[in-house]
Formats: C-alpha cells, sequence, structure tokens
C-alpha cells in the first residue's frame, strides 16, 4: 500500500491521507466517509446490482455511494441510484443509518420509488448486472451482498414491511 500525501484544506500542511492501495487503487480513509444509498422498492421487489469493481467485486448492493463536497445523503442517495442504474428516484423515508468497514462509511439508507416514467434500468461500470428481487426471498440474497451494513438496511426494511419485531 502506498500513502498518498495531499495538503490540508485548511493550512496546507502535508497530510499522509488517503492510504491507496497499489493494486486495485481502493482509497482508505481513517475517518470513515459520509455515504448514502436507496432500497429502490417497485412491486414487492427490490433493486441489487452485482459490483463489477472492488471492494465487493463479483457480490451484490444496493444503489450506493460516497456523498461529494456539499452534497446532502438525499442528493448523493437520488445521484448514486441514477449513475448506477439509469433510474430516477424520489425518496420516502431514511430506513436508517448503517456502518460499513469494509468501505469504512458510514451510508444513510432511503427508502425509494422510481419516478414516473418508469424506465429500464442501464447499469454503469460500476455494475456487471442486476435483478430485481421479491422481498419475500431477500433472505436468500442477504449472504451474497458485498457489505454487511447493506444485509442489516434490508433485514430493518424487511422487518418493517412485514411487521415482524426489529432486532
Amino acid at each position: 500500500m502506498s500513502l498518498t500525501v495531499a495538503l490540508c484544506p485548511h493550512c496546507a500542511r502535508p497530510t499522509e491521507q488517503p492510504l491507496v492501495c497499489e493494486r486495485c487503487a481502493w482509497r482508505w480513509y481513517a475517518n470513515p466517509k459520509p455515504a448514502a444509498g436507496v432500497i429502490l422498492e417497485r412491486d414487492g421487489s427490490v433493486l441489487l446490482l452485482r459490483r463489477a469493481v472492488e471492494p465487493g467485486l463479483g457480490a451484490w448492493d444496493l444503489p450506493a455511494g460516497y456523498l461529494d463536497p456539499g452534497e446532502s445523503p438525499e442528493e448523493a442517495a437520488r445521484r448514486e441510484t441514477r449513475e448506477e442504474s439509469g433510474l430516477e428516484v424520489e425518496l420516502v423515508r431514511l430506513v436508517g443509518v448503517y456502518t460499513s468497514r469494509p468501505g469504512n462509511a458510514v451510508a444513510c439508507i432511503y427508502l425509494a420509488r422510481q419516478v414516473y416514467p418508469l424506465a429500464a434500468v442501464r447499469l454503469d461500470a460500476e455494475s456487471s448486472e442486476y435483478a430485481w428481487v421479491e422481498g419475500a426471498r431477500l433472505l436468500d440474497w442477504l449472504p451474497r451482498l458485498a457489505f454487511g451494513s447493506m444485509a442489516a438496511a434490508l433485514s430493518d426494511w424487511r422487518a418493517n414491511r412485514s411487521g415482524e419485531p426489529q432486532s
């Protein structure tokens, strides 16, 4: 792993953040980065994307990503969904806030629905395929998710949706 040296935006002193992997270019920050994503529900199913990049290459994920500077979690959730799936969404409610150790992120996950007119999914380079998974089948998919934080968000959504007690 190599160390990227940058300047502090406050005092211009060189910093040693982030750590950048020489092999895969994954960036690791000492402090968790803010992220946001959506559980996009349509006709009782949820959109999952198969990751085409690290971390989690080949595993499934929700449309999500890091916030851009000056962006709110709500704006980031809508932007990431648009970038990764080509779909426009409106946010219904906050499902919860989750910590992802592999992604070194604190993610706000929102329940979302697609904005009319309904469009087809158009994947970007971060995803290799997509699936609409019925809520009743989600438990079978949770072990195949890239991040435990997304599995927790889906479990919370499913429990709230079905009236089961949340743990």
